[in-house]
Order: C-alpha cells, then structure tokens, then sequence
C-alpha cells in the first residue's frame, strides 16, 4: 500500500487550468480483490469517465479534473499496476482490464456517462463497451490513437523488443518526455516516470498485446452510434478523415501545436472542446 501517496495537491500545483471543484483521491475493490485508485471532482450529468494511456497514472489528467469539474462531474482511473493502483502481479487480459472500468463505472457514476480515452485507453475503452453495452454511455472521447480506420500509422519509436534490460528505464524516461511538446514541470515528469517504471516490463509488454484486429475498433464505434469526439495530432489526420467520411456526425479535432500528451499541452484547448462536445449531447 505504499504507493498510496499524496501526490494530487503536487498535481494540481501544476496545472494553469481555472480551478473547478475540490478533488478527491479514493479506492476501490475491484471483484477479484485488487485495489483500484480514482480521482473525482465536481458534479452533475453526464459524467466525464477518463481512462489514462499505457502505464500512466490518473494524475496526467488533472487539467481536467481542475477545469472540467466546474461545470462537470470528473472520475480519472488509474489502471491496476498504474499510478496510485495496487500493483498486480496476475495476468494483465483485455476481458481483465475491460470488467475493470466496467466496475469503475458502476462505482463513480449514477446517470449518463461520456468516456474519454487516451492513447491505449481508447483501445481499451472502446473494448469495454464492446463487452458490457453500457446503457448510460451518451458519447465517446476518442484521444491520440488508431481507431482501424485507414492504414496504421507508422511506428514513433524503436521497437520496445529490441531493447536490453539495461535500456528499459532509461527508454521510458525518454519515452514520458516524447509525450509532450512544451516543456513540463521536472516534478510533474518525476511522477509520471515513477508509474512507468513502477510496472514490469513483461506486464508493460502484455498490456499492448491486444488480441484483436484492427477493424474491431471501428465497428464498436459505428455499432453504438453515439456521438464521437476524435481528438489527435497530425499522425492521425487519415483516420480521422476516414471517420468523417464514414460518420458525419463525428467531430474531429486536430492539434498541430501538441504532442501525445495534447490534452496537458493544449489544456485550454482541449478543455473547450470536451466542453463544446458535452453540451452538444445534453
């Protein structure tokens, strides 16, 4: 239990965001006894549910919970493994990781709900909402990753497989400062290295060992024909414009001016447009 620290006020430190409601670190025990961290501000409907990317941890959403809460109910998990999460040491499944935010969601939210995932958490968001058909899903926030429309992107980084285990941490330093196009506070970047080095490469491995194809993504997202915010850098410009050509209704949202991470580079930007999006879906 000690990586339950108290890490959020460094966070909120840190972010320029208006201030919104006061934030709440809490636990929860997932069904097969694994204890889950979140993060929580504000109120109302529908709920705002962040789902982090690859071996981050809730607080890389606190620009957010600091904005948005003003005028919404916010609750950012941090994955197992992840963050303030316990660490676990079974397998780390798709059906494990999707039942997961299945359980997030029926503990934070009563009402309607908009997801909102990022990079490996769109995949695993949209994952979730293939197995479980949320009723109270009003729409989706699809951030920085492939959707399976178009043709994959090019790789951004060197193969992680080729890599010694000498030059495993050293890498993911490299890899959390990739993520952003400003520079970031070293004390912001201090917490996010500690979530990624804190979880085993094997589990680091398995998590972006997804068992399904590429086209398994695109059909959960025209099958449940909720309105789609698709929010990314240029790298995705093809998928997204094979998402609007496929779903005219789908909102796409390109910033040049960010990195991966373009919800903390572009906050104010980004905040806008979830905003405009919610509003939009009342």
């Amino acid at each position: 239990m000690a990586r339950f620290v108290a890490i959020g006020a460094l966070c909120l430190a840190l972010c320029s965001a208006p201030v919104g409601a006061a934030v709440r670190d809490a636990q929860f025990l997932t069904s097969d006894g694994v204890r889950l961290h979140y993060r929580e501000a504000g109120s109302g409907n529908p709920t705002l549910v962040f789902i982090p990317g690859w071996l981050m941890p809730a607080e890389i959403f606190d620009a957010q919970l600091a904005a948005l809460s003003a005028r919404h109910h916010v609750v950012v998990l941090s994955p197992r493994s992840q963050g303030q999460s316990e660490a676990f040491q079974g397998r780390h499944t798709p059906e494990r990781r999707a039942r997961d935010i299945q359980e997030f969601v029926a503990k934070t939210v009563d009402g309607p709900f908009v997801l909102v995932g990022w990079s490996l958490g769109v995949m695993e968001g949209l994952d979730y909402v293939q197995r479980f058909r949320p009723k109270g899903l009003k729409g989706m926030v699809l951030v920085d990753n492939s959707i399976g429309e178009a043709k994959p992107p090019k790789p951004s980084s060197r193969p992680r497989a080729a890599m010694t285990d000498a030059e495993w941490q050293p890498w993911l330093k490299t890899f959390v400062r990739g993520m952003f196009h400003t520079p970031q506070p070293e004390a912001f970047l201090g917490l996010l290295d500690r979530s990624a080095q804190a979880v085993p490469r094997d589990i680091a491995d398995e998590l972006l060992a997804k068992p399904y194809p590429r086209e398994y993504y695109k059909s959960v997202i025209y099958r449940e024909a909720v309105p789609v915010l698709y929010a990314i850098t240029p790298r995705f410009k093809e998928q997204g414009d094979a998402l609007k050509a496929r779903l005219p209704t789908a909102r796409v949202s390109i910033y040049p001016e960010a990195g991966h991470a373009l919800f903390v580079d572009a906050a104010d930007r980004f905040n806008a447009d979830v905003d405009r999006f919610v509003e939009g879906i009342r």
